[in-house]
Formats: C-alpha cells, sequence, structure tokens
C-alpha cells in the first residue's frame, strides 16, 4: 500500500506538471510544483521536457527530492486525449490517459518506519479489519494507467553493502489490474505480485523467495515489529539464514476471502538459537486453504504439511530442566533427551470470532532420537478465547494420543529396557470440573521383568541374577476417568478432593518364574479404581493361569488405607498345577483353601510393624503329604500380626476363649495308623522364628486312644510330651512286627512322656498297664525253642508262657538317645496248661528304630524320621 501511494504522489506531481505545462515552460513548472511539493518536504530539483508531434508530454528527466528519498524519473511519456472539452485547467487531470515511465530511481535517504496502528488489538475485531483492508484493495484505482517499465530502489544501508541493497523492478497499474514485481542485484526474484479486479471484489497472486525476501526486510528494521526485527537484523557474530518459497493465492468476492497457500522448504537456522533451549533450525513444508467470511475463519491444512523443529540437545536439556524443581521430571527429561520434534497439523481449524470459539481436527508432536520415536497427538479440539480483562485462550475439550517408548527412572530397578506407552483419551473441561477420560485402549507394557531381591536376601547372602525372579512382560490396561475440581470447588486447604477417580486396570504378567516359589504362564490382575486419594476404593482380582488367588480390596486414604485380601474355596490341585514350590512334597487328590487378610497399612516400609488380622481355612485335604497318606484333612485357624509379632487369636468376637479343635483329620497312613485326629493349634511368629503350639490333640490307633494335652514346637529339654495311650490293641500292636508262634491279646493304657535334647527324641518314667485279662501265647517260635534247650529256668518261664492268661500287665518304659527302647515288665497270669500261677519280671531292651526300619516305610519317611533318631 505504501508503494501505491508513492505511484498516486507520482502520479499528482506528474499531472500538476502537465497542468502546469499548458500553460507555462520550465522555470514556471518548478516554482508551481515545488509550492506543492513543499507541504510533504520535497522539492523538483531538475525537469527537462518537451511536447511532441502528436502534442503528447514527454518528461525525459525529473528529479524529486524528500527528507526520505531522491526520486528520479526517466524518459516519462505522458498521453492526453485532445478536445476542446479538456482545455479548462479543471479538466487537465482527466485529459491524461496513460503514463509510460522508461526507468525510475528511489535512493532511500531515511530508515522506512510505518505508522503506529490506531487499532486496540481487540481478537474480534480481525475479521473487519481484515474485510476494511481488502475493501479498500478493491475499491483503490489510479485514475491512469500508469506503466513503470523498469525501477531502481536503493535502501538506507552502510555504503559499504550499497551494491547488496540495490533492487530492480517492474510496475504496471491500471483501473482494473496491477503488477509488481521485484528482483535483487543478482536479478533473483524477491517477490511478484499481481491483482486483478472483478465485480465486488478481486483476484491476486503472491510470490516470495524467502531468501531474498528475508534480506530485504532486514533493510528496513524500523518497518518491521520488534520481535521479527531482533530476529532478521544481524548483529555482530550472528549466524543465521533462512529458505524457502511462499505462494498464496488470494480472491476476495462478495465479502469472502479465499486464499490458497504453500510453504516449500522452509529452513531456518542459527547458530545461536532462537530461544534459551538451544532451537536452532525449523525446516517446514506447508499447504493450506484459507476461508474468511463474515465472523468465521477457516484453515484447511494438506496432508504431509509439518513443521520440524530441530535442537541442540544438550541446550534443550538444560532449559527444561530448570523449569522444574520435581526431580522426577528433571529425570525424565534428562533420560529422554530429543533432538527434534516435528509438528504436523491436522484436518481444519475453524475460528468463530462471534462466538469467541476454536475448533481443530487437530496436531501431531513427533520427536526422534529416541529408541522409538515418540508421538503425541492432539485431536477434536475445542477452545475458546476471551480480549478482556486480557487476552486467554482456555481448552473445552481435547483427544490425546501417546505412542511410543520412553525411560522412566522409577520403573530401571524392574526393567532396564524402554517403556512402550500408547494412552489415549479425551480432555472436557465443565463448569466446576476438569475431565480427563483415558480410552480403552490404552496400554503401558514393560519387557524382560526382573524384581529386586528383598532386603532381608541382600543381607543374608548374594543372590544370583538367575534367582531373581523375572517375567516376560507387564502390560498395564487403562481406562475410566479421573475428574479435577476447580481452585473454586475444592476444599479450603486440602487439594486432594479436588481429583476423584473411576478407572478399570487390567495388569498382565507374562511367564512369571520366581524361582523355588511359582511359575505360572499369565498373572493377571484386574482392578476397578474410585473415589479420591483421601478415600480410595480399589476392588482388585488376582489370577493366575485362569485361577482366582484373591479379591483384594483397598479403601480410606492412599497414605494410611486399609486392606483386605481373601479368597475361597480356591481347589489345591489347581494351586499345586501353578508349579508352587512347597516346603514338602504334595501329591493331592481334593481340598481346598480359604483365607482372609484385613488390617491398616500405616507404615509402608515394614508390613508387620502394622496391625492386621488374617485367616485361614483348609477343608477336605486329601492325599500324599510327604510321602504320608492324609484323609480329610480341615484347618482353620485366625492369626493378629501386632508389634512385629504373629499369633494366633486364642479368643472370639465377644473375647470368650476358643476351645474347640481347629485342626482334624480322618485319617492318616503311617507305620500305625491313626483316625479322628484332632488338635488345637496355636502359631506364632516373631524375629524370624516360628513357635507351634498344639492342644488337646486326640486320636485313634490300634483300636485304642491317645491324648496328648499339649505339644510344643520348637522342644523344649524341660518339658515332656506326655502321651496318654487309652485301650491300646496289644494284638494289633503285635501285627507290626509278626514273629512266628507270639500272640498277645488284650489292651493297655498308660502314660508316655517324651522329651528332646536337642538332637534326639527321649522317654522316661513311661508306662503302660493292662485294662481287663488277656492272653500271651508262645508256640512252634525257632529262637524261643533254642532258648528253652540252652537253659531249664529259660525253660520254664517259656513254658508258662506258650498259654498264660494274665491278669495283670504292667511295664515302665524308657528310651536313650540311641533308640533302643527299655521295658520293665511284670506279668501275673495262670497257665491252665500247667495249673500253677504266673509270675513274671521281664527286662526287655527294644531296637525302636530296627522296628521302624522293619516296617516298609518308604525311603523318604526314613530319611526324614529315623535318620532324625539315630546318634
Amino acid at each position: 500500500m505504501r508503494f501505491l501511494k508513492f505511484i498516486l504522489v507520482t502520479f499528482l506531481v506528474v499531472t500538476i506538471v502537465f497542468a502546469t505545462i499548458f500553460y507555462s515552460r520550465s522555470s514556471m513548472v518548478t516554482s508551481i510544483v515545488n509550492n506543492y511539493l513543499t507541504q510533504h518536504d520535497s522539492a523538483i530539483s531538475c525537469i527537462d521536457f518537451t511536447l511532441n508531434t502528436d502534442f503528447d508530454l514527454v518528461i525525459s528527466h525529473l528529479c524529486i527530492d524528500s527528507l526520505y528519498a531522491e526520486i528520479e524519473l526517466i524518459d516519462t511519456l505522458v498521453k492526453w486525449r485532445l478536445g476542446s472539452s479538456y482545455l479548462a485547467a479543471n479538466k487537465i487531470a482527466d485529459a491524461i490517459s496513460v503514463i509510460t515511465i522508461a526507468s525510475v530511481n528511489v535512493r532511500a535517504k531515511a530508515d522506512i518506519s510505518l505508522p503506529v496502528s490506531s487499532t486496540t488489538g481487540n481478537i474480534n475485531e480481525f475479521p473487519a479489519q481484515i474485510s476494511q483492508l481488502l475493501n479498500n484493495i478493491a475499491q483503490f484505482t489510479v485514475p491512469v494507467d500508469i506503466d513503470i517499465q523498469a525501477f531502481s530502489y536503493q535502501a538506507f544501508t552502510d555504503q559499504n553493502n550499497q551494491q547488496q541493497s540495490s533492487y530492480q523492478g517492474r510496475l504496471s497499474a491500471t483501473a482494473e489490474q496491477l503488477k509488481l514485481s521485484l528482483a535483487n542485484q543478482a536479478q533473483q526474484n524477491v517477490f511478484s505480485f499481481e491483482l486483478a479486479k472483478k465485480k465486488q471484489g478481486f483476484n491476486a497472486n503472491l510470490t516470495t523467495d524467502l531468501t531474498k525476501l528475508a534480506a530485504f526486510l532486514s533493510l528496513h528494521p524500523s518497518a518491521l515489529p520488534p520481535e521479527l526485527a531482533k530476529l532478521l537484523v544481524k548483529r555482530e557474530n550472528d549466524v543465521w539464514s533462512v529458505k524457502g518459497e511462499f505462494n498464496s493465492q488470494i480472491d476476495w468476492h462478495k465479502q469472502t476471502l479465499k486464499m490458497t497457500n504453500t510453504l516449500n522448504n522452509l529452513s531456518v537456522w542459527a547458530e545461536q538459537g532462537f530461544i534459551p533451549s538451544g532451537l536452532v533450525k525449523i525446516d517446514a513444508t506447508l499447504a493450506w486453504k484459507l476461508y474468511l467470511a463474515a465472523d468465521n475463519l477457516q484453515l484447511d491444512f494438506a496432508k504431509k504439511s509439518a513443521i520440524k523443529l530441530v535442537f541442540e540437545q544438550r541446550n534443550l536439556t538444560t532449559f527444561l530442566s530448570a523449569q522444574v524443581n520435581e526431580k522426577q521430571l528433571k529425570k525424565f527429561i534428562t533420560d529422554n533427551a530429543m533432538n527434534a520434534v516435528t509438528l504436523e497439523p491436522l484436518g481444519s481449524i475453524k475460528v468463530d470470532f462471534n462466538q469467541q470459539k476454536i475448533a481443530s481436527d487437530g496436531v501431531a508432536l513427533v520427536s526422534t532420537n529416541l529408541s522409538e520415536p515418540l508421538t503425541l497427538s492432539f485431536n477434536d479440539i475445542a477452545l475458546n478465547y476471551t480480549d478482556e480483562p486480557r487476552k486467554s485462550v482456555n481448552l473445552q475439550k481435547a483427544q490425546f494420543s501417546l505412542t511410543g517408548q520412553a525411560k522412566i527412572t522409577q520403573l530401571q530397578p524392574y526393567s532396564k529396557h524402554p517403556v512402550k506407552l500408547h494412552i489415549a483419551g479425551e480432555f472436557i473441561q465443565h463448569n466446576d470440573f476438569w475431565q480427563v477420560k483415558v480410552a480403552q485402549e490404552t496400554a503401558i507394557e514393560l519387557t524382560k521383568l526382573s524384581l529386586p531381591a528383598s532386603q532381608l536376601q541382600q543381607v543374608k547372602s548374594k543372590a544370583k541374577p538367575k534367582s531373581k525372579p523375572r517375567a516376560k512382560s507387564l502390560i498395564s490396561h487403562w481406562q475410566g476417568s479421573v475428574t479435577i475440581a476447580k481452585h473454586d470447588h475444592q476444599t479450603q486447604g486440602n487439594n486432594n478432593t479436588g481429583v476423584t477417580f473411576n478407572l478399570e486396570i487390567n495388569n498382565q504378567i507374562s511367564q512369571l518364574n520366581y524361582p523355588n516359589v511359582i511359575q505360572v504362564n499369565t498373572l493377571e490382575l484386574t482392578s476397578k479404581l474410585s473415589g479420591s486419594i483421601d478415600n480410595i476404593a480399589i476392588n482388585t482380582k488376582v489370577i493366575a493361569d485362569h485361577l482366582l488367588l484373591a479379591s483384594v480390596k483397598v479403601t480410606g486414604g492412599l497414605r494410611h488405607p486399609n486392606l483386605d485380601v481373601s479368597a475361597k474355596d480356591v481347589l489345591i490341585t489347581d494351586l499345586l498345577a501353578l508349579k508352587i514350590k512347597v516346603p514338602i512334597e504334595l501329591q493331592l487328590i481334593d481340598g481346598t483353601l480359604s483365607y482372609h487378610f484385613s488390617g491398616q497399612l500405616k507404615n509402608t516400609e515394614e508390613l508387620m510393624a502394622n496391625p492386621m488380622s488374617f485367616t485361614v481355612s483348609v477343608q477336605d485335604l486329601t492325599g500324599d503329604v510327604d510321602g504320608t497318606w492324609l484323609q480329610e484333612l480341615n484347618w482353620q485357624q485366625e492369626f493378629i500380626v501386632q508389634n512385629g509379632q504373629v499369633k494366633s487369636l486364642t479368643t472370639d468376637s465377644k473375647g470368650n476363649v476358643k476351645a474347640l479343635n481347629n485342626l482334624t483329620i480322618a485319617k492318616i497312613e503311617t507305620a500305625i495308623p491313626i483316625t479322628q485326629l484332632s488338635t488345637n493349634t496355636l502359631i506364632g511368629f516373631s524375629e524370624g522364628e516360628i513357635n507351634l503350639v498344639a492342644k488337646n490333640t486326640r486320636g485313634y490307633l490300634l483300636d485304642g486312644r491317645f491324648d496328648i494335652v499339649q505339644v510344643q514346637w520348637p522342644f523344649s529339654k524341660d518339658s515332656a510330651m506326655n502321651v496318654k495311650l487309652t485301650e491300646i490293641d496289644l494284638e494289633k500292636l503285635l501285627e507290626l512286627d509278626r514273629k512266628q508262634g507270639i500272640v498277645v491279646t488284650g489292651k493297655v493304657s498308660g502314660q508316655l512322656p517324651i522329651y528332646y535334647d536337642g538332637e534326639h527324641l527321649l522317654m522316661k518314667e513311661g508306662n503302660v498297664h493292662n485294662i481287663g485279662e488277656g492272653l500271651i501265647q508262645v508256640f512252634n517260635n525257632p529262637a524261643v525253642e533254642e532258648l528253652k534247650a540252652s537253659s531249664t529256668e529259660l525253660k520254664l518261664a517259656f513254658s508258662a508262657l506258650e498259654n498264660l492268661h494274665y491278669h495283670h500287665l504292667a511295664s515302665e518304659i524308657s528310651m536313650d538317645d540311641d533308640g533302643y527302647m527299655l521295658l520293665v515288665t511284670e506279668i501275673k497270669g495262670r497257665n491252665p496248661d500247667l495249673d500253677n500261677e504266673v509270675n513274671l519280671n521281664l527286662n526287655l531292651s527294644y531296637d525302636l528304630l530296627g522296628l521302624l526300619e522293619s516296617l516298609n516305610i518308604t525311603e523318604h519317611f526314613e530319611n526324614k524320621v529315623i535318620k532324625g533318631l539315630q546318634p
């Protein structure tokens, strides 16, 4: 527009010159024209003109001098219309039909500065301002056709750079069309502009080379906005460059603006960077269409439009780290350093200036120099803006997506590999709160996990890497929403109440292998999370290879949550199928496990320091346990945790002492089968040691019964385990070690005090006695016959035992640490065959270990029991 104004001034000057010439000569022309130019701080410094045979004005030389520039017109031809109607002085301007100028030379004498805009800068006034500008262009006209075949322009600059600041161009203007082009000293195109008027508007085309245009604009810093001038005007030691081509096709018709724009191969590079973050280069290729009608603006971007920002990595990391105070975020920035980010506009951007709304199809940001590019995209964006009291833009909604890989410091102890991210969702702003929706396809994946050994393991031994728990991958799927209250609606002094959750989380661990503990193909944790940080509710199911292991509930505040873990009737056979490592060999055919664990976690560093309770129940367990067949084992136990100690709960909810036995076994298949075993177990755990107490133990064996008031493990050297025997069938007992020709019947009862000296089991002052009468028969036994033959006394004694009907049998029993059991036995009775009373006192030493070894017990039991009894 400033150049068009220059054209008008030139036209007026020529018109005045022409009108003056019509009446006077050179001296008069100079005087009259200068009188006009004085008000513009200008004057004619030279003029040379003639009239040709067609009465056209030929100005061979015209010089205009002003404060800002020297203008020199060479070979100007002014054609005019002949006719009496144009001879009047006020008609002279209308008489001019065409002005043709062969050459115009403009030399700037000062820097050009644009007038300060008087507009308020209100965003909503933008459509009206643009419309006014375009209407002014559409209405602009020149009264005569002007054709400047060539012009040169020399900007105001240092004398040493005058050749570089010289430009040439061409201008032609008619009432319907305007053409303007500008080239530099090397005849390289700087820009070209063509405008053609049409009914109720115009068409225009602008083409420019950004390298040449930047050089041209840098010569006019005062005419540029300060921010642009700061970038373009080179200071000492500045190194930068800009490249690219811009083309715009403009159509203004019926108050509607349409523009088709292309920006090809844009490259902006600076050695020092444009911002402290170390941004040193911008590469861009953009193509977009612009529509402006009334209060609506729309930008449509073509595919593959992109702006690439190239960083100096170290400077960027330093800059971003300086902007945050949170250590974990600083570490994330350092671990995931980037050297470039590509911005891709997606689809359209629409602005409604009347409603003060902005809508965008989206934008994508792609980072590089990572193990895998991170792509962050925002779609379906809606914003609104305000001008008062200050300009601000508020996000109303947007869909988001983050894909790629990143290193996260907190997860480094578990996996050295980057975390795979696929996060999708939506931001929505409501009147009182923000809502973040997490889409169903959201997933976070870790690979090649290795769980760190516990502190206890690290203290006791240096665990080998292969002994650590490992997993092939962990994939965490998220969906749901998070609601964040705006500050005005949060509880005063408590920001946590403003954040609420409604999330579903599914974690899948594949090929989990915890050596000597468990091995599963898939471990799945499905959680539902609701509430706020101060009042959370998390419900989780733990499923291993399709088997429900536990239901976990977390409630209350996250700092000190209430924890509840339970499982109901889990088949133990299914548990063992998970390759769970147990301290004893189990081959079961039936049985279920139930448990319930609850408490409040006030100390997250030491789990045992929290007051908790848990219950364990085993029902109908049947099978081989460490080489021993058990049938229908049932066990229930309640525990409490206090002050780092675990102990069984001995009272019920009303404070009454529990009297019922909590462990029952229908049958135990040992060398001496035991049936209907029941006991009351009490278990304690403190400082790494387990204590077991069994009270009121009773059961049936050898058609009799045994009772143990209390047994404690570890065993005490000072206290005995008193085994009470009731009506034990001697015939059943002898069946354990059948000897040829020996029969004993009858039942005995007694007490067997058993001690443990730290290495061996001992028996002291045990006794048994008969209950009712019985029979002892010894006959046809080769060993007895040999003894009878060796001694008359032994012959008489064993003869009495050949058919002894006893009415008194008592024995004192003891066993030393060598495994030999001593029985001091007294037998009284009658042998009807001899018809005499029998009174025997026998001292028998019996190899109990030999007996046990002769009972064909499994090798595993021998190793565990017999070898343990040997000195």
